[in-house]
């Protein structure tokens, strides 16, 4: 059993990234165009902060505002129309626009509870309104949303609206697995209103969607802390498997070409290249990683785990056409087949689920080399009978390519089992 000096103060990033949002917790809010966002900001920061209009789209790209009393932020997002077209670029920026909080260990773009506003005068929410909101946020699941009736002039509506709203909200919640988390349903005047020249209703319900807000600190600040381990390992899986994807190819070309010397001299380079890459992605440092290199590629090309892979493959209809196919076939797949042991490795000495000095590397990298190589098999025989025995190289390299993406939604989903 290999023993490993521990690298020492080495802290997963997305620790670093929940140990640094300490100050303020991000309220992400989202509504139609001229329901009122703008207004409510600058109402709640009590400053001209935010840009206000009338009769257009006022916010043109997500924009943050803060000041030093409130413990939180404010998101303020392009306003939505009900069209599938205009909510889905939202949906990717904000998207974009979170995750790269994540990967750049910004806090100020994390996203910890949403604000929803409803012009409270129109009376509509539906179930397409409601999807939209799970959808947008997708990557920050169960983040508490307070529903928001901006202009709620009239106490006959307000009582209306929360009424409709409660239904709306119960009935999707009936309909889909993964429910809407509403904390709340509050109706607000952000500013001073005139009906007519003897009636203004007055600023109204503001006090109270802030202290609710700061109530439902704690626990927006723990559901985050949850959407932030999973974002930041969907992007380092991501990193990881076009990394894997690359050499893979690599070394597929290097496999067809003939050489007078062993492949090996050349393939080794590629893929500890790749290997310790992969390492970094997790922010392993070497003295820790290069022993887990090391068996990797013992295992891959010398053990049973590799000599399984090439009869395997040796035994595919259309793959022995040639020695260069079969060359190709078999340095993609063992180079695919170690970067991806290295990524779910790596993985969980990132998660902490394995301790670099307890482990034995020799039966764990086994176990998965013969996890992953029959998926890779299974890739090959396809493009054997999808190409009726006409096996190409660059063929070859596309299918363990797209294998190796394939891989990081099956990384996500076995994360998402435990």
């Amino acid at each position: 059993m290999a023993v490993i000096k521990k690298p020492k103060k080495w802290i997963p990033q997305y620790e670093q990234i929940i140990a640094m949002n300490d100050d303020k917790i991000n309220v992400l809010i989202l509504g139609t165009s001229g329901c009122g966002k703008s207004t409510l900001i600058n109402a709640i920061l009590e400053a001209n902060k935010a840009p206000t209009g009338i009769g257009e789209a006022v916010t043109k790209e997500i924009a943050i505002y803060q000041n030093q009393v409130l413990p939180f932020r404010m998101i303020d997002t392009v306003g939505f129309e009900y069209g599938i077209f205009k909510q889905n670029r939202i949906k990717r920026d904000i998207a974009k626009f979170s995750m790269e909080g994540v990967r750049t260990s910004n806090v100020e773009k994390l996203i910890h509870m949403i604000w929803f506003c409803i012009d409270g005068t129109t009376k509509r929410i539906d179930q397409e309104v409601l999807g939209y909101i799970k959808s947008v946020t997708n990557s920050w699941k169960n983040v508490p949303v307070i529903v928001v009736f901006t202009k709620s002039y009239s106490r006959v509506e307000i009582s209306e609206n929360i009424n409709m709203a409660k239904a709306a909200i119960d009935k999707y919640n009936t309909n889909h697995r993964r429910p809407l988390n509403v904390k709340d349903i509050i109706p607000v005047v952000a500013m001073e209103y005139k009906i007519d020249n003897t009636v203004t209703v007055p600023p109204m319900g503001l006090d109270v969607l802030i202290n609710r807000t700061v109530e439902l600190v704690p626990e927006a600040r723990a559901i985050s802390k949850t959407a932030i381990k999973e974002i930041d390992l969907k992007i380092k899986n991501s990193m990881a498997n076009t990394l894997i994807a690359s050499a893979a190819t690599g070394a597929t070309v290097v496999g067809a070409i003939p050489l007078p010397i062993p492949d090996a001299t050349i393939l080794v380079p590629i893929q500890t290249s790749m290997l310790t890459g992969v390492a970094k992605i997790y922010g392993i440092q070497d003295d820790a990683s290069n022993e887990i290199i090391n068996t990797i590629l013992k295992v891959g090309t010398t053990t049973m785990a590799g000599r399984n892979l090439l009869n395997a493959i040796k035994a595919i209809p259309g793959i022995n056409v040639a020695a260069t196919v079969l060359n190709a076939a078999v340095a993609g797949a063992i180079t695919l087949g170690a970067g991806e042991v290295s990524n779910v490795l790596f993985q969980k000495v990132y998660n902490k689920e394995i301790e670099l000095t307890t482990v034995d590397w020799d039966a764990e990298i086994t176990n998965l080399f013969e996890d992953y190589l029959p998926g890779i098999v299974d890739a090959l025989k396809k493009l054997s009978i999808d190409s009726n025995g006409k096996v190409e190289l660059e063929s070859i390299g596309k299918v363990l390519a797209a294998l190796a993406k394939s891989f990081t939604k099956d990384n996500k989903n076995k994360q998402k089992k435990k």
